[in-house]
């Protein structure tokens, strides 16, 4: 007797995916997908449905309807149905203004007076919204709802990062200690840039190096409760 969760190999082949990636990537467990083609498993949870059909390009209500076996018959989501079908789906990020702000502080992140895919934003700090592959956000290890772009601005991170350039900042790091070092947007009670920064040990009150990579910025010394980190630069986006 074949089984009716055959044409989900089907699909995972097509779009170059896989069962465990398929489960990772819904939220479940590798071993219950093998189960739906077992048939020791019959459906899959209805809390996972809506981002299984979004994966697998398939009409939601399609989807719905086959799991709970209304219907044996699967039917693809048409473009006007998903921006993007499979595994080439894409999640939309906000690119954020922060230096468009008068506060000497990153409140600006907190304001709910604009929201978009789990981004509570001021209006006035939303340039627009990228659409990002889910994938490319996953090999950044990082989640959709603590990303935002920002513009660099200037030239003290030259070569690494040009004026111009558009930084995939993760802000799940946002007013906690830089460490690992690494490179940061950051309020460092003057003003909001991106740096190098990295912790000094055994120092009291703890301070912060933060540094340029063009030589011609001097780095400079502040002290911890003095900054916010705003967030961790995963990913630079450069001009040729």
């Amino acid at each position: 007797m074949t089984n009716r969760w055959n044409w989900l190999k089907v699909r995972l082949s097509q779009i170059n995916s896989n069962p465990s990636r398929f489960a990772r990537d819904i939220g479940w467990q590798a071993s219950r997908v093998y189960e739906l083609f077992s048939g020791k498993t019959k459906a899959i949870p209805l809390d996972k449905i809506a981002k299984a059909s979004t994966l697998l390009g398939v009409s939601l209500d399609s989807m719905i309807n086959f799991n709970s076996g209304l219907t044996s018959q699967i039917r693809y989501a048409s473009s006007d149905e998903l921006d993007t079908g499979g595994y080439y789906s894409q999640e939309s990020v906000p690119e954020i203004d922060i230096y468009d702000t008068e506060e000497e502080n990153t409140d600006f992140l907190q304001e709910t007076t604009y929201c978009y895919n789990g981004h509570n934003l001021a209006n006035k700090n939303v340039r627009c919204n990228w659409k990002i592959p889910a994938d490319f956000l996953n090999e950044l290890k990082v989640q959709n709802s603590d990303v935002y772009i920002i513009q660099a601005v200037g030239d003290s991170m030259n070569p690494t990062i040009c004026s111009g350039d558009k930084l995939i900042i993760d802000t799940s790091s946002k007013g906690k200690k830089p460490s690992p070092a690494g490179i940061f947007a950051i309020w460092d009670g003057i003003g909001i840039s991106v740096k190098r920064i990295e912790l000094i040990p055994n120092t009291e009150p703890q301070l912060l190096k933060i540094s340029s990579d063009n030589p011609k910025h001097s780095p400079y010394e502040r002290k911890a409760s003095e900054c916010c980190i705003i967030g961790r630069i995963a990913g630079v986006i450069k001009r040729l």
